[in-house]
């Protein structure tokens, strides 16, 4: 029954507990994966936004550098009057000095090829007659990307030389686009992720693939690439590719109406953060394994005190007062095992006070009834013994045989124990009636020892009154008190077979007076000294009356003192009196 309501608390325990803590660390964690979603997606748009502004730069600031060395070489040559000697060693040591050219031819406005750098004869207007006819307007011509015999994309650069306002020569160049190329392959995004470029007709102009360089056909103008050209920023789009989504990223090189691109599948963009998302899935599934976990533990660590608490309970609610509540925590619970306790003690005191109330009040209610029956048989018996005495007073005057008188000596001795008896009974019954006054009680207990003293020293016994000085006048009856104590000594010195000693002390002990008669007698076993003060309950035989002792506790009791027996067969008897200093 007790594991079952232990059970059904830990339940509720759990089912209380557990919700909120596991809801938090789910609430956490979804946040907590939220914000990094959003900072990933941030910083993985503003790397890819640097990473393509630097590749456009890198090839804007290629193509600049190229084109001013040819404009500078221009009007070097426009502003110097050379033979054409000294114009071919002038292109040769420009070619020298600027690797990313091929090579450089002069050609008059004609078309006629003046200077070369290569042996072979390449006609402009046969490879590039529109290239031709923009320099001759006055402005610089850039041919699309061609690939030569060994793969090495390339374009075509002319710039035209001004004589007198007038376009005189040609400066036709081929520009090595290796450095392009090496651009785009040291940007590294990913696995599969790159950069390339595309003009604005859709055809590839740099790629990692040569194939699309050299096989594939300019598309129709996408929407997308005339949206990058009137852009400022760069334009993101996101395209399906053989069933798998691609993310793109262009921007627009100015001058050259060239786009450069970073695409990159999507799946391989978020594989890191879905893999953080797992990991954070399974760290937080852990987390409340371990919650759950260690939240049972700790009910069930912070319930054992409870179930001590409810079994212990259950014993002292069967009647074992002596129980006691052991829970070792210092908190709640061991503060309410500790009250338990001490309600428990006092409920003990509670129910023992009842008690003796209880048997007080019986005794004082026989006493009441004892005392009214005793007033009526000690009236008849009464009258009974003074007609007898009177009857024995008139033999006595009779001459009488010595049988006779004997006979009339027992009958007097008989009646005079009965009225003995009497007198007794009557004491004990009717409750007394106490005249109080503040008395010194070692000058009673004195006066008695003076006389029964030479009675105890003619039997060999040594009586020692140890009185503490401190001890103040008590309130009490002194007739009843030296009857009280004179009863006790008298006990004690019939109890002394022989040689021995009584010992009398007095004590103060929390506001009461502690009277202790003890004696060094032959002692009474246990089952009779709970029975000395029961009423005509005797050890003397036919001697006592069994009176003597119940007397005493009444006498006691009047003075609101208790007293008890203390005694072992063969190890003297102890009598403890306990009275108030203010009665």
């Amino acid at each position: 029954m007790i594991r079952h309501k232990k059970k059904k608390l830990i339940y509720k325990f759990l089912s209380f507990i557990l919700p909120f803590i596991i809801s938090s660390i789910l609430i956490t964690s979804v946040i907590l994966s939220l914000t990094n979603y959003n900072f990933f997606q941030k910083t993985i748009n503003q790397d890819y936004r640097n990473i393509i502004k630097s590749s456009a730069g890198e090839i804007q600031l290629f193509m600049d550098n190229a084109q001013r060395n040819l404009e500078s070489l221009a009007l070097l040559m426009a502003s110097i009057k050379l033979d054409p000697w000294q114009k071919e060693i002038a292109l040769t040591a420009f070619l020298h000095t600027n690797s990313q050219f091929v090579s450089i031819d002069l050609f008059s406005a004609q078309g006629e090829k003046i200077v070369s750098t290569i042996s072979e004869d390449r006609p402009p207007d046969n490879t590039a007659p529109e290239m031709f006819a923009k320099v001759l307007s006055g402005q610089v011509a850039i041919s699309d990307v061609m690939l030569a015999e060994n793969d090495i994309p390339h374009v075509l650069v002319a710039v035209p030389i001004f004589s007198l306002g007038k376009v005189n020569e040609v400066l036709w160049a081929e520009l090595n686009l290796k450095a392009i190329w090496d651009v785009l392959e040291g940007i590294t995004i990913g696995d599969t992720g790159q950069v390339y470029i595309m003009d604005l007709s859709g055809r590839y102009i740099a790629h990692r693939e040569i194939d699309r360089v050299l096989r594939t056909p300019p598309a129709e103008k996408p929407d997308i690439l005339e949206e990058i050209r009137g852009a400022k920023v760069p334009v993101e789009w996101f395209e399906d590719k053989e069933g798998s989504t691609s993310y793109n990223l262009g921007a627009y090189v100015p001058g050259l109406d060239w786009v450069v691109v970073l695409s990159q599948p999507g799946t391989e963009i978020y594989a890191y953060l879905y893999r953080n998302i797992l990991w954070a899935v399974l760290v937080t599934l852990s987390i409340c394994i371990v919650a759950v976990f260690l939240g049972w533990s700790w009910i069930r660590r912070f319930l054992v005190p409870i179930q001590t608490l409810h079994r212990q309970v259950q014993v002292i609610g069967q009647g074992d007062l002596d129980q006691k509540v052991s829970i070792e925590t210092e908190d709640e619970i061991g503060d309410l095992g500790s009250a338990f306790n001490e309600m428990t003690d006092s409920l003990k005191e509670h129910i023992a006070r009842e008690v003796e109330s209880a048997r007080a009040l019986v005794h004082t209610k026989n006493l009441a009834i004892l005392g009214t029956a005793s007033s009526k048989v000690t009236h008849e018996v009464g009258n009974f013994l003074n007609n007898t005495h009177m009857a024995l007073s008139g033999l006595k005057r009779e001459a009488l045989s010595q049988r006779g008188e004997k006979i009339l000596k027992i009958i007097d001795n008989e009646s005079g124990r009965v009225k003995e008896f009497i007198q007794k009974f009557l004491q004990f019954a009717k409750k007394p009636d106490l005249h109080l006054q503040k008395t010194p009680l070692d000058l009673i207990i004195k006066e008695i020892l003076t006389i029964v003293g030479p009675e105890a020293e003619k039997r060999g016994i040594e009586i020692a009154l140890n009185w503490d000085a401190k001890i103040p006048l008590v309130n009490i009856d002194a007739g009843l008190m030296s009857q009280i104590m004179n009863n006790l000594v008298k006990n004690s010195i019939e109890a002394i077979p022989g040689d021995g000693t009584i010992s009398i002390k007095g004590i103060l002990e929390n506001e009461n007076l502690v009277i202790s008669v003890k004696d060094t007698g032959a002692g009474i076993d246990a089952e009779n000294a709970e029975k000395i003060f029961e009423p005509f309950f005797t050890t003397k035989g036919v001697k006592g009356t069994g009176l003597g002792m119940p007397i005493v506790k009444t006498n006691v009791e009047a003075h609101g003192g208790t007293i008890e027996c203390r005694s072992a067969f063969g190890k003297g008897t102890t009598f403890i009196i306990r009275l108030p200093i203010d009665s």
